[in-house]
């Protein structure tokens, strides 16, 4: 069957996908575009498993998501490099009507039709991100990739279990941020398929050997690995205070304040810059929503609104933040005589200066 009769097969109720033991449609626009591209360039999609039911109609046991596709474009619900059907190209229409696709009709008793329904979504285990790279751009570089998190010292300490190209994953991830994440993985990879890894190994090796020789648990390896990087050349002070920096680190993500702080990296940062800096900190770290009420309230108001300590423009109470005059990390204190109302923008730039 090609994706016309396809198409109008669906459109006239003589094969329907919204039977209940398929899945709501999940496909995200991106991916629906994404099989209207492998349809474009011949790439050939998965079969499709149609049942005939006692009244000789197929219903859809596997490929909703890429009919859902398919009958979105044809209807110019869905655009494609831009446009939508009905302006897309002749010749492109053409080749999309008349590509051929696989059918597999099946029929027989309920329960058979439940069975294969079970076995199609059971049997068959989607590869992992990695193992997808693997099998795109396999080569001398994955090869060292792979030996290397199995077997370096550091690599192994930090990174902790494996599983199906996982940590592989997280090495990519940890090499792309050391150029400013200019590249996709997908494009590191295949420019690098035929080299060694050796190279990236010895670029990696001193910032793995911080994390290991500072921190004592790996879940923030991203962060980590970071401050790794900026501080490289104080490795020195920070082991000699990494029984202090993991505790307050620990304490610090455990605490509910983490739960709220978006920018994690830079809270994690300014703790432990008070620790190798000898400065004292107060236990509390952020000003409550009760804190704010009560320096608004000590606010000249004007139409609901509240002068931002920075830019003097006015902002409604949800607008502003409240920040520490004397930042946090240099000793300043939680108390609403070391605090001031700032707009979002203003306490960006502000940082800790």
């Amino acid at each position: 069957m090609n994706i016309k009769e396809l198409y109008e097969e669906v459109r006239d109720g003589r094969i329907i996908s919204d039977i209940d033991l398929q899945r709501e449609i999940i496909y995200s626009p991106e991916k629906q575009r994404l099989v209207i591209d492998s349809i474009v360039k011949q790439i050939p999609l998965p079969a499709f498993y149609l049942w005939k039911n006692s009244k000789s109609v197929l219903e859809v046991l596997d490929g909703k998501q890429r009919i859902e596709a398919i009958k979105r474009f044809k209807e110019n619900d869905l655009e494609y490099e831009g446009e939508i059907w009905k302006k897309t190209a002749p010749e492109i229409q053409q080749r999309i009507n008349e590509t051929k696709l696989s059918i597999i009709i099946c029929e027989g008793t309920e329960d058979l039709k439940r069975e294969i329904f079970n076995r199609i979504n059971t049997l068959g285990v989607p590869l992992s991100p990695y193992e997808v790279l693997n099998g795109l751009f396999n080569g001398e570089y994955l090869r060292g990739l792979s030996q290397y998190v199995e077997q370096d010292r550091d690599a192994k300490k930090i990174l902790g279990s494996n599983s199906r190209g996982k940590n592989q994953m997280k090495i990519l991830r940890l090499l792309l941020a050391l150029d400013n994440g200019r590249q996709s993985v997908n494009d590191y990879v295949k420019e690098h398929q035929n080299l060694s890894f050796e190279a990236d190994q010895r670029r990696l090796n001193r910032y793995m050997r911080f994390i290991s020789d500072v921190f004592s648990e790996y879940g923030q390896l991203e962060i980590f690995f970071h401050l790794a990087v900026k501080y490289i050349k104080d490795v020195t002070i920070w082991k000699e205070k990494k029984t202090e920096i993991n505790r307050r680190v620990k304490h610090f993500l455990k605490s509910d304040d983490a739960k709220i702080i978006k920018n994690k990296q830079k809270e994690i940062e300014d703790i432990i810059q008070a620790v190798v800096n000898g400065i004292s900190v107060d236990d509390k770290r952020l000003f409550t929503r009760d804190d704010k009420q009560e320096l608004c309230e000590q606010q000249e108001c004007r139409d609901g609104k509240f002068q931002c300590g920075e830019c003097k423009q006015w902002f409604a109470f949800d607008e502003l933040t409240v920040d520490h005059m004397k930042p946090w990390s240099k000793g300043g204190r939680t108390v609403l005589s070391n605090a001031q109302l700032l707009c979002r923008p203003c306490n960006s730039k502000k940082g800790n200066s």
